[in-house]
């Protein structure tokens, strides 16, 4: 059988391949680091292309023998000249270009990546279909977004790595400073005990769960000697003052924002509960037990990865037409998920939690099952 190296050599390049990469959702970084690294692992000096926002955590990551290039979306958004923003552009293909050989990757497919792939000179252009952008690769791939997305990212590597699928966990390497900064946190807020670490906070309002629901969750794990700390920045902060308001004492709220400092603070919590958003992949990353509150979200597709992650919803189910835009029940699904449901989850033995295999291991690649299995057998 033809293996993935003999595949990539028959592509007549002798060159490491280019990962083209810069997306801007943690969630999906957190999801295609995994499959980087083991591509790193048979092309060590492979050229990765990310976001500058996700540069400290790529470098707390990857091998320092991989190249990489940071897109600058944040400095091309700034306020300033057009010749000025053209320049830095210019300077980010150039780097591009000389940094590529015979083959480039778009993991994410969008139209700014798929241009960047057309521009980089690489011979053949691999990229998915389905997200406009597929006219600039001269290899497009049909993959299947209702699986996993981890498991999209492993079928658009498919021509580098063919073999096990690596593990989500991932192999952070912590600065000292950001351990430091985590300790000083929770010595400053006396908590010396076993902590919780919860995110209120989405990237869209259908994945909200209620202001009233996190308050009796707060209480309950309070009234069970259990420290709580809070995470969010931005419009999150704004609910995390609400649920203050409303539980009328006071919150330990997180305010070290960087990416290695939450996973420093991961690394040392006991567990995690959220919806669905880019710090839950993030704890699960870490190996940190957690909880993830769903709504209309997919969890077929956006399920938390990990042997000690466990997807919970309501008990009223949506209407035929409803969707992540649009819902004639106010997303009930979500907010008919009680307090009490939660509690006992994330506070149940690690026994109770290990029955549930491995997500990895349950095989998503070859997951055949319809959203509706999916949820029952995710809340048994």
């Amino acid at each position: 059988m033809t293996t993935a190296k003999n595949q990539y050599a028959e592509l007549g390049s002798d060159e490491n391949p280019v990962l083209m990469f810069p997306t801007h959702y943690l969630g999906n970084f957190v999801l295609g680091l995994p499959w980087v690294l083991r591509v790193a692992e048979d092309y060590p000096t492979l050229t990765l292309v990310i976001d500058e926002r996700f540069r400290e955590l790529t470098e707390a990551v990857v091998p320092t023998s991989i190249r990489v290039i940071e897109y600058p979306r944040q400095k091309l958004k700034q306020p300033g000249s057009t010749l000025t923003r053209l320049g830095l552009y210019i300077r980010f293909l150039r780097r591009l270009r000389k940094a590529t050989g015979g083959v480039i990757i778009d993991m994410e497919g969008e139209r700014f990546s798929g241009v960047l792939c057309r521009l980089s000179g690489a011979k053949n252009r691999y990229g998915p279909t389905g997200k406009n952008a597929q006219h600039f690769y001269n290899t497009p791939r049909e993959l299947d977004y209702y699986k996993h997305r981890y498991t999209a990212f492993g079928e658009i590597l498919d021509v580098l790595v063919t073999d096990t699928a690596p593990s989500n966990v991932l192999p952070y390497q912590l600065p000292v400073m950001a351990d430091v900064a985590v300790e000083k946190f929770l010595a400053r807020h006396d908590i010396e005990g076993p902590f919780v670490v919860i995110h209120p906070g989405a990237s869209a309002a259908y994945k909200l769960w209620p202001v009233e629901h996190f308050v009796k969750l707060f209480s309950m794990l309070d009234g069970n000697g259990l420290n709580v700390v809070w995470i969010g920045a931005g419009n999150d902060t704004e609910m995390i003052d609400a649920i203050a308001a409303v539980a009328d004492q006071q919150v330990i709220h997180f305010d070290l924002l960087g990416y290695l400092e939450l996973v420093a603070l991961f690394k040392r919590a006991r567990f995690y509960i959220g919806g669905d958003s880019g710090p839950m992949h993030l704890a699960a990353s870490a190996g940190l037990d957690l909880v993830a509150l769903f709504g209309p979200s997919k969890e077929a597709i956006w399920a938390p990865l990990g042997k000690h992650s466990r997807v919970l919803r309501g008990t009223k189910s949506c209407g035929k037409d409803c969707d992540a835009w649009q819902c004639e029940f106010g997303y009930h699904c979500l907010s008919s998920l009680i307090p009490e449901v939660v509690f006992g989850a994330a506070t149940a033995s690690r026994v109770a939690i290990d029955m549930r295999e491995p997500a990895l291991d349950r095989g998503y690649g070859d997951q055949t099952q319809t959203d509706d299995e999916t949820e029952k057998e995710l809340l048994r």
